[in-house]
């Protein structure tokens, strides 16, 4: 189609001498064009732009990329949420589009679902740590040392802080990331600990303004006083608490009260010996089932106690003995009779028949089950999530009266064994005294006098040990009944603890005033509260993340990257249900970095070609 180069290029003019002539010519020319071939099909095309026919075109085909390529996502979202190995990825695949999906051309192979983790991995935590770091709230680390089923030293990173712009009602313990160490001491440690933060956006300046405590175990390479990463800490951020974990320091305590009493080695010996009589021997455990049920009981595991698990495992286990004593004098009577066994056998039943049935064993057994169920519940307590320092210390120092009181009131379980004792029977079982007087049962007021020491040198005596005396004032309970007349109570707690963790003093101040005033803690002061409950009292989330680690790395997968453990540890702990996952916004991510989508056809497609087994195609076709 032929179009005049004036009307192309804009230089239509006019003629005539007069204005009026000018605007008549002017007025032909546009008729003459309106009516021109050229401009009705300027027209049409104007007419068809304006439907976006190529834009809508192009949409839909995004849009189709962007479904079928969040499918993908969604199913290798599945495979990390129910801790199924790389492999299972391509059959969950394989599944859907059996059953009618369309899944696309790509993406389908086990390197795929690697990389598809790693990349959601990676957006999830940067967004919630650049929402942390902006929120501008203090923060709180814990952190442990452990190493891989693949013998790799690891260092597990969790951040406890309390998001105020979320509207979170408590703190929380978010998993960081797991670092691999090359290095593993304290220096190693300690540069591998900041080059992490640093690469998500807590910098030295940020962890200066921000940075309340870290929580750790007790070892040597965590809190030496000379070259400890408690002292490069300290060196770098001097405001920082470094607080050793309170669980380890109970444990820590028990250890030290069984070195100081005579007797519960004896105990403990006897005790591991059942557990390894049981442990190692299925015929020997289902001979004590059949007792069991015979006596018409329900039996408990017997395990160690007073080892390297904590002591509430070591309740189980004294509660598991004392509940199955009678199905186990049973077994040891049977076994020392049964004459298919050798007389080593049954010279070795025979003795520990003679031992548990003795007066002295059901003495210590009723002083183990009550001093355990009270250390076993204060460490379940320290675990909590939503544990603060005020409630640990309270809790803490109700044992230590407990413990006093125990001297003068034994607990039910010790009750119990004394009535027993005296009676000469416990649980149906006739009773005896032992002859030797070198072999004395566990004396009560020594061992609950060492367990109140120990607990008392080791978890209260501290050099932060003033915290929980500045933070009690925030316990109504703790004031004086007519506040009203003491308007400055608490003045000296709340200016010591605004300069511990550099607050605005007056601010707090007043708050506290408003505080005491109207009974409920005003914005002012909410900045300390929230500080005081971010400080970790145990580090048992690292335990907890540890034990997520061992059931991702199992031994078929413990050639895993570091790298590849920490993604899926964080999709799993942190990540939100699979029902509640929306992997629009890391589709577009991928997309935009330039991945392949699902349905591109450039690339090629997953081999799936398997080889039947000889003679199997003619047996499946009958099938």
């Amino acid at each position: 189609m032929k179009i005049s180069k004036e009307w192309a290029n804009n230089e239509i003019t006019y003629f005539g001498e007069t204005r009026q002539q000018q605007l008549t010519s002017l007025r032909k020319k546009l008729f003459d064009h309106k009516e021109s071939s050229s401009h009705k099909a300027a027209l049409k095309l104007v007419a068809e732009a304006n439907k976006e026919v190529l834009e809508n075109v192009c949409i839909k085909s995004i849009g189709r990329e962007k479904e079928i390529t969040a499918k993908i996502f969604r199913t290798a979202y599945k495979v990390v949420k129910k801790n199924q190995c790389f492999n299972n990825f391509e059959a969950e695949i394989d599944v859907q589009e059996l059953n009618g999906l369309d899944m696309g051309h790509i993406l389908h192979s086990t390197n795929a679902c690697i990389n598809i983790v790693h990349h959601i991995s990676s957006g999830m935590r940067k967004n919630l740590f650049q929402k942390i770091v902006n929120s501008k709230c203090k923060i709180s680390l814990i952190i442990d040392e452990g190493t891989t089923l693949s013998q790799k030293s690891t260092l597990i990173v969790y951040v406890r802080v309390f998001i105020t712009d979320c509207g979170m009602p408590e703190p929380v313990n978010l998993f960081l990331d797991l670092i691999e160490l090359p290095d593993v001491t304290a220096k190693g440690i300690f540069s591998s600990l900041l080059h992490n933060l640093n690469s998500i956006g807590m910098t030295e300046e940020y962890l200066q303004d921000y940075l309340v405590s870290v929580a750790c175990d007790g070892a040597n390479v965590m809190l030496g006083a000379r070259g400890g990463v408690k002292k490069l800490l300290k060196d770098k951020f001097p405001s920082v608490l470094v607080w050793h974990c309170a669980n380890h320091r109970l444990e820590l305590s028990v250890h030290d009260a069984v070195k100081a009493v005579s007797g519960i080695n004896r105990f403990k010996s006897f005790i591991d010996k059942l557990y390894v009589l049981y442990h190692a021997s299925p015929k020997n455990g289902r001979e004590l089932q059949l007792c069991a049920n015979t006596l018409d009981i329900q039996l408990l595991k017997i395990g160690r106690i007073l080892s390297t698990r904590w002591v509430a495992s070591s309740f189980r286990s004294v509660s598991a003995v004392w509940q199955d004593y009678e199905a186990l004098v049973l077994h040891f009577e049977e076994a020392k009779k049964d004459c298919t066994r050798d007389s080593k056998d049954r010279s070795m039943y025979d003795g520990l028949q003679r031992k548990i049935t003795s007066v002295e064993f059901v003495l210590d057994l009723g002083l183990m089950c009550d001093a355990l169920q009270e250390l076993s519940e204060l460490s379940l307590d320290l675990q909590e999530r939503n544990m603060d320092l005020y409630r640990a210390n309270n809790k803490i120092k109700s044992l230590i009266q407990i413990f006093e009181e125990r001297k003068q009131n034994p607990g039910p379980y010790y009750k119990t064994s004394i009535t027993a004792a005296s009676r000469l029977i416990f649980k149906g079982t006739a009773l005896h005294r032992k002859d030797r007087k070198d072999d004395p049962p566990i004396c009560p007021d020594a061992f609950y006098e060492n367990l109140k020491i120990f607990i008392a040198k080791r978890l209260l005596d501290d050099e932060e040990a003033d915290l929980p005396k500045w933070a009690k004032v925030l316990d109504p309970k703790q004031w004086p009944e007519d506040i009203q007349k003491h308007l400055t109570f608490g003045e000296t707690e709340i200016r010591n603890l605004s300069k511990r963790f550099h607050l605005n003093e007056r601010a707090m101040i007043h708050g506290f005033r408003e505080y005491l005033s109207e009974k409920t803690i005003p914005d002012k002061l909410l900045p300390l509260k929230l500080t005081l409950d971010t400080i970790p009292i145990s580090s048992s989330e690292c335990e907890r993340g540890f034990s997520q680690m061992n059931l991702i790395v199992t031994p078929s997968r413990s050639s895993l990257l570091v790298t590849t453990i920490s993604a899926l540890m964080f999709i799993k702990i942190v990540g939100p249900p699979l029902t509640q996952f929306d992997p629009t916004k890391y589709v577009q991510s991928w997309m935009l970095r330039g991945h392949r989508s699902a349905i591109d056809t450039r690339s090629k497609q997953r081999n799936r070609d398997t080889e039947p087994i000889p003679g199997m195609t003619q047996i499946w076709s009958c099938m």
